[in-house]
C-alpha cells in the first residue's frame, strides 16, 4: 500500500531546478484541483480533509489517535509528535502511502475496496494502522544517523529503515496492519494463498526475488504476501518483541547493509531465517487441493475477473505484464482469448444482444481516477463512453437489456443505481439504494428482472450478499455469519438460488451456493486450496466458470454443476452489529467541535525546508561541489530548490579562462495548484570548451558563463492511453564567451514554447516503449525588442514511432529529429551532435536535445542546423529477475539492439556527402537498484564514417546509462 520511495523520486522530481527549467513536466500535481482542503488538528495530527469529506475526517483523527497510542510499544519507540495526514478522495483504487520526507505524511484514499480485494470491516482503520506503521517504523535515526539528522535535517541518508528491502518495509506494515485491527490480509484466506499455493506446489519465491522489481506473478504483490508471511514466522519464532529490537537495529546500520542486523537479532543469518522460514511453509500447508473434473479454461496468469457467457463465448477482464489490460474473449471450453477491447481497470461486464457494457478508469484533471461505463458494440467493435466523471462501476444488464444496474462511489460510501437511456446520449442515474458508510458490489439482476442481488459491505460488518426489490426497494439479507466474506454473486438461471465466494473465518474463497427457499440454505460447489471467485453459471444450468488461483495467479475454470454438494454446517446468519464508535470518545468530540471552525488549508507551516545537502556535480570537463537546499508544502502546491556550487576540477586550460571563486548558482519555484503548472528559475552555468561553432563545425575552445532567467507555464494532460504537455516561457539568458585571446557577450532574451505527445506505453515485461509514438516541437523566438543582441529564430521537432516486431516485446524503433536556428548566430542556438548519450525527451531546449550519434565522441560536431535520423531492432534475450540474497540489485531483463544512425550538423549550406553515417549493435541490462529504482545499462560497439572526413573512420565501443530514445 505504501509508495514510500516513489513519494521519494517524485519530491526531488519535483524540486529539481533543471526538470523546472528545460523543458515541459509531467504532471507533479498530487491531488485534484478541484478540492478545497481544511486542516483539523489533533494532539498528534493535522488531517487535511476537503469539501464533503468531513465526517469521514473526524472518524479519521479518533482512528489516528487510538493508533499513535496503539504503537507506543509494539516497535520500541514512541511515535512521532506530528504527523500530516491527507484525506483525499479522488480515485476509485483503494490505496493510501507514507513517508517520513520531508516531513511525517500520510495520504488515505477512503475508496473502499470489495470484499473480494481485502478482508477488512473498517478500512479507513485498516489503511491508516498500515501507513502510520510505515511512519513509526522509516522516522528512525539511531547511531550515526542520527547525528547526521542533527547536521543535515530530514535528509533520505539520515533514515536508514528507508533502504531497508521493499519486503522488509511492507511486510512489517501488513503483519502490524492485521495484528492491531484483527482484520487485514493476513487473515485473508485469498491474500495468504498466494505463498501457501506456491509452497504446496515447491515454486516458492527465493529472498532476492521478493525485494522489489518482480514482474513475474505475484509481482508486486510478493514483498506483501511474502514479507508479511516472514514477520509473523519471525514474531512466533523469536517472540513479537524482536521485531521492536529488529527496527532498531536496522537504524543504526549502513543504508543497504541492514541483513547484518538478522544475525544479531536472531542469532541466524537472513538467508538461513528465510530457508527455515520456507521449510516450515512447506511442511504446514500440505498438498494442493482442487476440484475433480475441473477444466483450466485460460493460462494468462495474473488477474482476470467477472466472466459472463454472451451467447458465443465467455467474455472477462484480464491483466497481465504482457499488454495493455484488456477485455478479452474464449471459446465456452477454452482456448486462445482475443481482445475486444482494451479496457484500463474495470471487471465487471453486461452483455446484451447487441452491446457489451463495461466499466473502466480514467485520468481526469491528472490526477484524479474516476470509473464511467462504457458500450461496446457487437457489430461494429467500436467503444462509445456512456457516462463521464458519474464514478460508477460493475454494470449489469436488466434482461430486457432496457436497464443497467451499477455501484456508484462517493466520499465514504457506494450506492446502488439503476441506470436508463442507454441509447440516449447522456443516460439517467438513479439512486436505487444508498446507505451511509455502506458499499454495494458486484450487484446482479435476477432473471425475473425484479430484483437486483448484491455484495453489500456496511462499516463494522463482513460483506454479506442481500437481495434488493427494485420496485419497493426493500432489502433481504440472504447470507451474512460473522468473520465471513461473502461476495461476487450470481443467480442461477432458475433464479431460486444464488452462487457466491464465500471465505469462512481465514480461510480462501470457494463458491457456494445459496438456496432461497425458507429456510434458506448453502451448499459448498468448489473445494480449491488455492480459492474460487466470481461465479458464473451457463445459461443451461449445466457448466458452473470461476476464477480460480494457481501459482500462476488467476485463470479462469469450468465445472460442471455439482447437483449432489451437501449443505453446509454454516450458512446465513445475523451479522455482526454494526458498532464501530472508537473508544476515543474525547477526540471525537474535540473533532467533530472543531470541524465547523477548521481553516482553510495554508501551505505556510509546512513550507520551510526541513534539510540541506551536499552537492557534487560533474561532466566530461569538470567538477563542482556546493550545497542544495529545497521545500515543498504538504499539499505540494509550492515547491522551490536553490543551489551553488564551486569549481573543484577542470581542465588546466579551460581552468585560466574563468575563477573557481565564483559560484554557479540555481534557484527555482514552481506552483502546481491547478492543472497549470507557473514556473520561475534563474540560475548561473560554467560551461568549457562550448564556444559557438567553427566553421569545422565543432565547438570552439571557449568558457561560457550563462546566466538565465525563467518565467513560464506548463499544462499537462495526462489520461490512461496517452499524456500532453504544453509549455509556454520568457526566458533571457546572457552568455559571456572567454577565448583565450578575447571574450564576447551574448544576450538572449526569447519567448519559446513547445508540445509533446506520448501514446507509445511501456508493459511490465516491455524492454522499450511500445505500440505508439511520442512527438514534440519547440519553437523559440529570440528578439532585440525584448531585450536581445540582436533577432534570432530556433525551432526543433523529434518524432518517434514504436512498432511490434516479429516477436512478443520485439519492438521496431524509428526516430527522426531536426533543428534550426536562423538569424545573428550569437544569439541563436548551437546544436551539438555526437555521441551515444540518451535523448530521452522529444521537446528539448537544450543543445543536446538531437544528439545520438553513435561511434562518434560526445559534441565531436555543432552547427545552427542539425537532422538525425535513428533506427533500431529491439529483442529481449532473457528475464531472469533475479538478485544476490538481499542486495539491492536486481537483474530484471537482458536485450540487444541492432542500430543504425545518420545525421549532420552544419551551419551554412547542407552537404549531403557530409553526412555522419554508423550502425551496430548494443547489449543492455534493465536493473532494479535500491530495491524500487529501474534504470538500464547499455554496452555496444558502432562502425563510424564522416563524410567530412573530420573524424577518422572506424569502430567504437559506448557505454551509457538510459534508453537511447
Amino acid at each position: 500500500m505504501s509508495r514510500v520511495r516513489r513519494l521519494t523520486i517524485a519530491l526531488v522530481a519535483s524540486l529539481s531546478a533543471a526538470t523546472l527549467a528545460t523543458r515541459p513536466a509531467s504532471a507533479a500535481t498530487r491531488f485534484d484541483p478541484a478540492l478545497r482542503f481544511r486542516v483539523l488538528k489533533t494532539p498528534h495530527f493535522r488531517i487535511y480533509f476537503h469539501q464533503n469529506a468531513g465526517r469521514l475526517a473526524t472518524r479519521l483523527a479518533a482512528i489516528a489517535e487510538e493508533t499513535w497510542l496503539a504503537l507506543r510499544q509494539p516497535l520500541g519507540v514512541r511515535p512521532p509528535l506530528l504527523t500530516h495526514v491527507v484525506l483525499a478522495d479522488q480515485t476509485e483504487l483503494a490505496n493510501g502511502y507514507a513517508t517520513p520526507l520531508p516531513y511525517d505524511t500520510v495520504v488515505i484514499y477512503p475508496t473502499v475496496p470489495p470484499g473480494s480485494e481485502f478482508d477488512t470491516d473498517d478500512w479507513l482503520r485498516l489503511a491508516f494502522t498500515h501507513e502510520f506503521t510505515h511512519i513509526v517504523h522509516l522516522d528512525r535515526s539511531e547511531s550515526w544517523a542520527r547525528i547526521v539528522r542533527r547536521v543535515f535535517g530530514r535528509t533520505s541518508i539520515a533514515f536508514p529503515n528507508l533502504f531497508l528491502p521493499t519486503w522488509q518495509i511492507e511486510g512489517l506494515a501488513t503483519y502490524q496492519e492485521s495484528v492491531m485491527t484483527g482484520e487485514g490480509r493476513l487473515h485473508a484466506g485469498d491474500f495468504q494463498a498466494i505463498v501457501e499455493e506456491a509452497a504446496r506446489h515447491r515454486t516458492l519465491e527465493p529472498l532476492d526475488r521478493v525485494n522489489g522489481g518482480l514482474t513475474d506473478w505475484p509481482a508486486g504483490q510478493a514483498p506483501y504476501a511474502y514479507g508479511s508471511r516472514f514477520h509473523e514466522y519471525l514474531a512466533d519464532r523469536f517472540g513479537v518483541e524482536t521485531l521492536a529490537a529488529l527496527a532498531d537495529r536496522t537504524a543504526r546500520r549502513v543504508p543497504y547493509l541492514a541483513p547484518g542486523a538478522f544475525s544479531a537479532v536472531f542469532g541466524e543469518s537472513l538467508n538461513e531465517l528465510w530457508r527455515d522460514f520456507q521449510a516450515a511453509l512447506v511442511a504446514e500447508v500440505g498438498d494442493p487441493m482442487f476440484d475433480a473434473g475441473a477444466t483450466r479454461l485460460t493460462r494468462q496468469g495474473f488477474v482476470v475477473a467477472a466472466p459472463r457467457f454472451d451467447g458465443v463465448g465467455i467474455i472477462y477482464a484480464a491483466q497481465t505484464p504482457d499488454g495493455f489490460p484488456g477485455l478479452n474473449q474464449i471459446p465456452a471450453n477454452g482456448g486462445a482469448p482475443a481482445t475486444i477491447a482494451t479496457r484500463y481497470y474495470g471487471s465487471t461486464t453486461a452483455v446484451g444482444a447487441k452491446t457489451i457494457f463495461f466499466d473502466q478508469l480514467e485520468v481526469r484533471r491528472n490526477v484524479a481516477v474516476s470509473g464511467d461505463l462504457y458500450a461496446l458494440s457487437r457489430q461494429t467493435g467500436r467503444v462509445k463512453q456512456l457516462t463521464s466523471g458519474a464514478r460508477v462501476h460493475d454494470p449489469d444488464l436488466s434482461p430486457d437489456g432496457a436497464t443497467l444496474v451499477a455501484v456508484q462511489e462517493r466520499a465514504g460510501a457506494r450506492d446502488l443505481v439503476l441506470i436508463s437511456g442507454l441509447e440516449q446520449r447522456t443516460p439517467r442515474i438513479a439512486t436505487l439504494v444508498a446507505e451511509a458508510d455502506t458499499q454495494f458490489n458486484a450487484p446482479r439482476w435476477s432473471p425475473d428482472g425484479r430484483h437486483v442481488a448484491v455484495e453489500r459491505h456496511r462499516l463494522g460488518v463482513a460483506p454479506e450478499i442481500v437481495i434488493v426489490d427494485v420496485a419497493t426497494r426493500d432489502i433481504r439479507i440472504v447470507a451474512a455469519a460473522e468473520r465471513t466474506r461473502m461476495v461476487t454473486p450470481a443467480w442461477r438461471p432458475d433464479g431460486r438460488a444464488i452462487v457466491a465466494a464465500v471465505a469462512p473465518e481465514d480461510r480462501p474463497f470457494n463458491v457456494f451456493e445459496l438456496d432461497l427457499e425458507d429456510p434458506p440454505t448453502l451448499r459448498q460447489l468448489t473445494h480449491s486450496s488455492g480459492g474460487a471467485t466470481w461465479p458464473e453459471v451457463s445459461p443451461d444450468g449445466k457448466t458452473l466458470v470461476f476464477v480460480g488461483y494457481t501459482p500462476d495467479g488467476q485463470d479462469l475454470f469450468s465445472l460442471p454443476y455439482p447437483t449432489d454438494a451437501p449443505e453446509m454446517s454454516i450458512g446465513p446468519g445475523s451479522p455482526a452489529s454494526q458498532a464501530v464508535t472508537p473508544a476515543n470518545g474525547r477526540v471525537v468530540a474535540l473533532a467533530e467541535a472543531e470541524l465547523a471552525a477548521a481553516p482553510s488549508y495554508s501551505p505556510l507551516p509546512t513550507l520551510r525546508p526541513t534539510s540541506w545537502s551536499p552537492l557534487v556535480t560533474w561532466d566530461s570537463t569538470q567538477v563542482r561541489v556546493g550545497a542544495a537546499v529545497a521545500g515543498i508544502d504538504v499539499l505540494g502546491y509550492h515547491a522551490y530548490a536553490a543551489s551553488a556550487t564551486w569549481l573543484a576540477a577542470s581542465p588546466s586550460a579551460a581552468a585560466l579562462l574563468t575563477s573557481n571563486r565564483t559560484p554557479d548558482w540555481s534557484i527555482s519555484y514552481a506552483y502546481d495548484r491547478w492543472r497549470p503548472t507557473l514556473v520561475l528559475a534563474a540560475s548561473t552555468a560554467t560551461s568549457f570548451f562550448a564556444g559557438p561553432a567553427t566553421e569545422a563545425g565543432t565547438p570552439s575552445t571557449a568558457t561560457d558563463q550563462q546566466r538565465q532567467v525563467l518565467a513560464g507555464v506548463i499544462v499537462p494532460f495526462v489520461h490512461a492511453r496517452a499524456s500532453h504537455a504544453a509549455a509556454l516561457e520568457f526566458f533571457r539568458g546572457t552568455d559571456d564567451y572567454t577565448f583565450a585571446d578575447r571574450t564576447l557577450t551574448s544576450n538572449r532574451a526569447a519567448i519559446r514554447g513547445a508540445w509533446e505527445t506520448t501514446t507509445a506505453r511501456t508493459y511490465g515485461y516491455s524492454i522499450s516503449p511500445e505500440d505508439g509514438i511520442a512527438i514534440g516541437a519547440t519553437a523559440e523566438l529570440v528578439r532585440a525588442s525584448l531585450g536581445a543582441s540582436a533577432d534570432a529564430t530556433t525551432a526543433t521537432a523529434d518524432a518517434r514511432a514504436y512498432l511490434p516486431g516479429f516477436a512478443r516485446h520485439h519492438v521496431l524503433a524509428a526516430r527522426a529529429g531536426f533543428g534550426v536556428s536562423s538569424g545573428d548566430s550569437t544569439v541563436g542556438r548551437t546544436f551539438l551532435l555526437g555521441g551515444a548519450f540518451s535523448n530521452p525527451a522529444v521537446a528539448d531546449f537544450g543543445s543536446s536535445a538531437i544528439s545520438l550519434l553513435r561511434g562518434f565522441p560526445a559534441a565531436s560536431f555543432a552547427g545552427s542546423h542539425v537532422a538525425l535520423v535513428n533506427l533500431e531492432y529491439r529483442l529481449p534475450l532473457a528475464r531472469p529477475q533475479r538478485g544476490v540474497g538481499a542486495w539491492p540489485l536486481l537483474l530484471h531483463t537482458v536485450h540487444a539492439a541492432a542500430f543504425a544512425d545518420a545525421g549532420h550538423a552544419w551551419t551554412r549550406d547542407f552537404d549531403i556527402r557530409a553526412v555522419k553515417t554508423s550502425f551496430g549493435a548494443e547489449l543492455s541490462a534493465n536493473i532494479v537498484a535500491g530495491f524500487y529504482y529501474p534504470f538500464t545499462l547499455s554496452a555496444g560497439v558502432a562502425q563510424r564514417h564522416d563524410g567530412a572526413g573530420t573524424i577518422p573512420d572506424g569502430a567504437a565501443a559506448y557505454f551509457r546509462v538510459g534508453k537511447s530514445f
